[in-house]
């Protein structure tokens, strides 16, 4: 008895088979249950296998409760999906990598783009904050200056009382710093404001912002800086010691600088401590910055107009004196860092043209990947047109294929996007090494996954809507017959090679001119010698007081070719004065040199008329003068007519000087400026100590000036550089916008070449019969290359048409930026070169393509018809 019913399936289970399946399958589903368990009796759990089979029949399609159209299985299936990137790997693999290597671009040049655009933005008054800046010029040729005097905070809250609610000043520095045993060289000092920390929203880890500065001999330093100094102890109410003279009381600790700020600093000391010294109340010794607050940019403008009258109100007589005049304008928070053409700043500034050109070149290289895609989708549709025509066949509808194939665009997406964070979290060291950045990659940043959000939705619709509507659109008969069917409009596929043709070949134009104006600059005569010249910083006052013994150990040396004490290297810091030049009515403004007797030898500065400084004559200790070429042009008189008159420095002190000669025009500022006129004064102002070198021994030499440093000033260590690679750091910003035009322009051509190889099987695939039957009739492989090549040529030379006046118009806009520049129409070479380059990386990918069909044989193509 017991036997019989161990044969026989659970009752409960039938029972349940009976409640929820449907009537017309109960049976059925009872029979199958009935023989799976008679095949159970041997196995081991048999039980378990026997339930597992009951649920699985206890599925959508067999229960009461749901109705099952016939076009729900049509609804967008993952599995499907992937069986199908699955079944075309090709096209799928160089979808993704197209997709991930435009993903990859963009997200980096994301990053940096939002974290430039971000500097000053974390302040929380920041709208209304200003910066006030003086405004001066060369004669006619105006310009703004970022360094203002102690007493400009003080009297604009005086003078304009119902505007400016407050103001702060800021004087960056460097100096040494003592604690104990440990000695270092700090670049980033700042003496500001008691309220500083009140102004502006810089965080403090430990102290009150309206107190942490209160006291004259305050210091707050970072985190960073406390480790350094004190490692795990507690900093505060400790001692520092600066410039081994001045001691400050550390009464607070700042975060270390994750925010973004035009002001660098490790160390904020209070600024009041100058107070003791009467350069630091005088009008005219601009060094430091100024800032004001107001609360309304109405206000604001009403500031700003009453300006003039203020400069009137302190300097009218020096004014009238000087034959010059100087202004003052405000300066927004928001617009210091990208203001980079302000004069004698101590702010860090940015380059908004790279910026807006970055991003161009992001939305370039996205949409370049996405037409990459449509192409390689419309070159598939012709395998997957007998699959669209059984779906319709069966009953699906047009938007539901159109969401099947939209879902097949969102899952390769989806993949693209996961590999590009992963390659860039993997690649940002060596992407910040060779562009030369710091570009933290922030994925918690909510700003970050907002913009990946709408370039997700961007890159779907652009990419995935046409290829989806194309495919859902086949007819099903013709589908199913083998016929002919519709592929789109062939100029919109036309037209995605000749636009990714088009951004590649401006690239690439782009590339290589701004290459060509980097060599030019680089290798422009500059009218002076700048190989193996090191400047020595005279940037303490033991060092100051014994500037000629220093000079003098070091000609000793016959390493040492040459030195001289000057104010300011060829590149680096001029100052500007008003002269006044006997037998003229007007003053001039001209930049200012003062320099020793050895500066014209050492930097072999021809000298065109009149003579060199010299030592042998007591004349020359009184501040005597050589012109350049340009200040005789603006005085308009011949050198000869000029050399021997006086020259008188209002405000210098500097009275009837001696002209005793002329040098040809050297650029001591960088090659985006016009040579400007210069004076070049014998007299005693010098900030370095510029060594010419014996080239082939720069490491001896080197070795010996820093012993001879540390034996004048052994407290202090020994700062220096060498002019060349000063120099070259003017042009830096252009070094690497010629790095990043490379680079992106090798990934647009690549991306390019994607595209137009996914055309190249679309064609290949449309004519398969035609190939065939010619290569039956005795066609080469190398005629079928050409015929199936002829025409994607012609595409990528209409791109090329479009692409050289668009280049020309740019790189002239580009161009403007500097004085001394390359000609276009003397570098056409380049446009044809950027235009023969596409076609042949063009052909090359055709030609790949069209020659695996060439030698394909041609049986398999015309067989079936």
């Amino acid at each position: 008895m017991s036997e019989t019913k161990t044969s026989e399936p659970s009752a409960f289970s039938l029972r349940l088979i009976r409640w929820l399946c449907k009537d017309e399958l109960v049976e059925e589903l009872e029979g199958n249950l009935h023989e799976y368990h008679s095949r159970l009796k041997s196995s081991s759990f048999r039980r378990l296998k026997y339930w597992y089979q009951v649920f699985n029949y206890l599925r959508p399609s067999t229960l009461k409760l749901f109705k099952i159209k016939t076009t729900a299985m049509f609804h967008f299936n993952p599995i499907l999906t992937f069986r199908n990137l699955y079944r075309h790997k090709s096209t799928s693999v160089i979808s993704i990598c197209g997709f991930t290597l435009g993903l990859v671009s963009t997200i980096f040049l994301y990053f940096y783009i939002s974290s430039e655009l971000s500097y000053d933005s974390f302040h929380k008054d920041g709208d209304q904050i200003y910066r006030a800046i003086r405004l001066s010029g060369i004669n006619d040729d105006a310009y703004r200056i970022g360094v203002t005097s102690g007493p400009y905070a003080r009297a604009l809250e005086n003078d304009f009382p119902s505007a400016i609610t407050s103001s702060t000043r800021a004087y960056p520095q460097d100096g040494l710093i003592s604690f104990g045993n440990k000695k270092f060289k700090e670049n980033k000092l700042l003496f500001a404001d008691a309220n500083f920390f009140e102004f502006f929203s810089f965080p403090l880890v430990y102290g009150e912002p309206e107190s942490v500065l209160a006291e004259a001999n305050s210091a707050v330093i970072s985190r960073a800086t406390a480790k350094k100094y004190f490692g795990e102890s507690d900093p505060i109410g400790q001692l520092l010691e600066v410039d081994n003279e001045f001691q400050f009381i550390i009464t607070g600790i700042m975060e270390d600088p994750i925010n973004k700020s035009h002001l660098e600093f490790d160390i904020v000391l209070t600024i009041s401590f100058f107070d003791r010294f009467s350069w630091f109340s005088d009008w005219w010794n601009n060094g430091l910055m100024t800032y004001v607050k107001i609360p309304t940019p109405e206000m604001a403008a009403n500031v700003g107009s009453g300006l003039a009258d203020f400069m009137d109100k302190y300097f009218a007589d020096d004014f009238e004196e000087s034959g010059n005049r100087v202004d003052l304008m405000l300066e927004p928070l928001n617009d210091i860092y990208f203001n980079n053409d302000t004069r004698y700043d101590w702010a860090r500034h940015g380059n908004i043209n790279a910026v807006y050109i970055l991003g161009l070149v992001a939305i370039a290289i996205l949409f370049i990947a996405c037409f990459n895609y449509v192409n390689l989708s419309i070159a598939q549709s012709f395998m997957r047109t007998r699959e669209v025509g059984v779906r319709k066949v069966l009953g699906v509808r047009k938007w539901r294929l159109t969401l099947q194939f939209l879902g097949e665009s969102f899952m390769i997406l989806s993949i693209a996007m996961l590999f590009s964070i992963g390659i860039c979290q993997l690649i940002n060291p060596i992407f910040n090494r060779f562009f030369e950045l710091q570009i933290n990659l922030n994925w918690l940043d909510p700003g970050v996954w907002i913009f990946f959000v709408i370039v997700f939705a961007i890159i779907l619709l652009t990419s995935g809507i046409y290829p989806a509507i194309l495919l859902s659109s086949f007819r099903p008969i013709a589908a199913l017959k083998g016929s002919k069917v519709s592929s789109g409009r062939s100029g919109i596929r036309k037209g995605l090679v000749i636009s990714q043709f088009a951004i590649s070949i401006f690239l690439i134009i782009t590339t290589l001119l701004i290459a060509e104006q980097n060599n030019y600059m680089n290798t422009k005569d500059l009218g002076f010698r700048k190989d193996a010249v090191i400047l020595v910083d005279l940037d303490n006052s033991e060092i100051r007081r014994s500037g000629d013994v220093f000079k003098e150990r070091l000609l000793n040396n016959t390493n040492v070719i040459k030195a001289s004490n000057v104010s300011g290297e060829p590149g680096g810091f001029h100052d500007a004065s008003s002269f006044k030049i006997s037998g003229l009515e007007e003053n001039v403004r001209m930049r200012t040199l003062f320099a020793d007797t050895d500066y014209l030898e050492l930097f072999e500065i021809e000298l065109m008329a009149g003579r060199d400084f010299s030592l042998d004559l007591d004349s020359d200790t009184a501040n005597v003068m050589i012109f350049n070429e340009q200040a005789v042009k603006e005085l308009g008189l011949t050198p000869e007519e000029l050399i021997g008159r006086k020259a008188s420095m209002p405000g210098w002190g500097i009275e009837n000087s001696s002209i005793v000669g002329i040098v040809s025009d050297f650029h001591f500022s960088t090659l985006k400026d016009e040579v400007e006129p210069l004076a070049i004064i014998c007299g005693r102002n010098q900030r370095r100590l510029a060594v010419k070198m014996n080239p082939e021994y720069l490491k001896e030499g080197l070795l010996f000036i820093e012993q001879t440093y540390k034996e004048i000033s052994p407290e202090f260590p020994m700062s220096y550089e060498f002019l060349d690679e000063s120099l070259a750091q003017l042009y830096e910003n252009e070094e690497k916008q010629a790095r990043v035009f490379s680079a992106f322009s090798g990934i647009s051509i690549f991306l390019a070449c994607l595209g137009i190889f996914g055309l190249a099987a679309y064609t290949a695939q449309q004519r398969q019969k035609e190939l065939g039957i010619r290569k039956v009739l005795g066609a080469t492989p190398q005629q079928i290359i050409g015929l199936i090549s002829k025409d994607f040529i012609f595409l990528v030379i209409v791109a090329a048409i479009i692409a050289v006046p668009v280049v020309w118009f740019f790189m002239e806009k580009w161009l403007d930026d500097y004085a001394y520049r390359i000609t276009l129409s003397d570098h056409w070479y380049f446009f044809f070169l950027g235009g023969v380059s596409a076609v042949v990386i063009a052909l090359l990918t055709i030609s790949f393509k069209a020659y695996r069909t060439a030698i394909s044989d041609p049986t398999d193509s015309i067989r079936n018809e």
